[in-house]
């Protein structure tokens, strides 16, 4: 049992300290926990433009710091792993990259929360969107998840679906493009995650959707887990769900990181 995607204070929008879930994750029997907290947006000139989405850019170093102090302090009772969960925009694609290989980081989960680094929190609402605003709003989120994939910096891609999260259609409109972005992810060793946290939202099923996490096995894709616990309670969060739906699917393995390198667990 692991969790690759957990979150805490620094992020602005999560509860509990680093250590606190990884007591927690000790509590509850985890011999992997991931720390995977919101990266900084790098691009910005401010240093904290939008507290309650991310870190402050100068709290990056300590976060890292932090995060290797709990490794070797716990070390007997549990093997952390350090990440970070960052975003993925189509114009600072280098920057990020630049920024992730100073750092003793074992993985990046490359997610997208925003379609460009200029508009933050000013995202399409799909919900009143015509269907050509909502067809060029998924193009661009295809076109910057594939960035992603295609970058090396990334090992793990986020709630690929996750924009369902606040428009249930959003499935459909990924759907012609799903097997493409699965095949390119199979290519260049990039894993899918099984993310829980859609079951605390309207949409209420896992991103991806179970007929997305049969599509990517049948591609080859590797598949790994994580909560994104925003809270202690959270971590490993339907985790035994999980593991039934890929062994009924056929699945016997999923993939861990260690210094950006992938590890098997038998499932």
């Amino acid at each position: 049992m692991f969790d690759l995607h957990t979150h805490h204070a620094r992020c602005g929008h999560a509860a509990g300290t680093l250590e606190d879930y990884v007591q927690e994750a000790i509590r509850k029997g985890l011999p992997v926990l991931g720390i995977s907290d919101h990266s900084p947006y790098f691009f910005s000139r401010e240093d904290h433009p939008y507290p309650q989405l991310a870190m402050a850019i100068t709290e990056f170093d300590a976060y890292i710091e932090e995060a290797v102090r709990l490794k070797r302090a716990y070390e007997e009772r549990i093997e952390l792993l350090i990440g970070v969960e960052s975003d993925i925009f189509s114009d600072q694609i280098d920057l990020y990259g630049r920024k992730y290989v100073q750092y003793p980081i074992d993985y990046v989960i490359g997610s997208i929360h925003f379609l460009s680094s200029a508009a933050i929190m000013e995202s399409l609402d799909f919900n009143t969107a015509a269907e050509e605003q909502q067809q060029f709003a998924v193009q661009r989120y295809v076109e910057a998840m594939v960035l992603g994939i295609e970058s090396q910096w990334v090992q793990i891609v986020g709630h690929l679906d996750g924009f369902k999260r606040g428009y249930s259609g959003f499935r459909n409109l990924l759907s012609p493009y799903i097997d493409g972005i699965l095949k390119r992810m199979a290519d260049r060793g990039v894993a899918m995650e099984i993310n829980t946290n859609g079951m605390q939202h309207a949409c209420r099923e896992w991103y991806p959707s179970n007929d997305v996490i049969e599509r990517a096995l049948f591609h080859g894709v590797q598949i790994t887990f994580g909560s994104d616990a925003h809270h202690p309670d959270r971590i490993a969060s339907d985790w035994e769900q999980v593991r039934e739906t890929l062994l009924a699917m056929g699945c016997k393995r999923m993939v861990i990181y260690k210094q950006r390198k992938p590890h098997f667990v038998d499932l």
